[in-house]
């Protein structure tokens, strides 16, 4: 079931936002799927501290299994052996030491990044955002966004055509509108 276009009223040529951006028969300029892509999604953890955190866990679940295992002491000395029992702890703990530090210099680094584009959304506003984004149709033949009635919420009027350019903003205030937030523009 497509929806209607509000400029051509022809519903041939409409398709989901994000079916279009996958369509292959299809494609978009890089400059519209620009404009139409899902809004990005607040940084979490850094993914080198999240390897970090992870090789952390091995190493420390490897110290348990070696904790565990039956040695019966005889082949080595006592600081051979205490070296070999406590390493892997040891060496967790660096990692985890290091990883904390990965993820303040890389979230120090986001926040003088967003500095100059005003405040961050938060994970709410970031999902509300989606929700608006999820619920936009494409006009091929007009080359215009729009909203049908009751796709953002059941009471929510559908929206005029919108010039694809000024998609990202709809978005933003589609959901401010939809959801009461007052979350800046997601950053393109």
């Amino acid at each position: 079931m497509n929806a209607p276009c509000p400029q051509c009223a022809a519903s041939d040529e409409s398709a989901t936002v994000a079916q279009s951006l996958v369509d292959i028969d299809r494609p978009l300029d890089e400059a519209t799927r620009a404009l139409l892509s899902s809004p990005p999604e607040p940084a979490g953890m850094s993914g080198a501290a999240i390897a970090l955190f992870c090789l952390a866990g091995l190493l420390a679940v490897s110290g348990v299994r070696g904790l565990l295992t039956d040695d019966d002491g005889s082949s080595s000395d006592v600081s051979y052996r205490l070296g070999y029992t406590l390493g892997p702890f040891l060496v967790a703990a660096i990692l985890v030491g290091v990883a904390l530090a990965v993820n303040a210099v890389a979230q120090r680094r986001r926040r003088a990044a967003r500095r100059g584009q005003g405040a961050a959304p938060t994970r709410a506003q970031w999902e509300q955002h989606r929700r608006v984004w999820r619920a936009a149709w494409l006009c091929r033949r007009c080359q215009v966004a729009f909203f049908p009635a009751a796709t953002v919420r059941p009471d929510f009027p559908a929206s005029p055509a919108i010039p694809v350019d000024q998609f990202p903003l709809w978005v933003a205030t589609t959901a401010e509108r939809a959801f009461g937030t007052t979350a800046p523009p997601l950053p393109r």
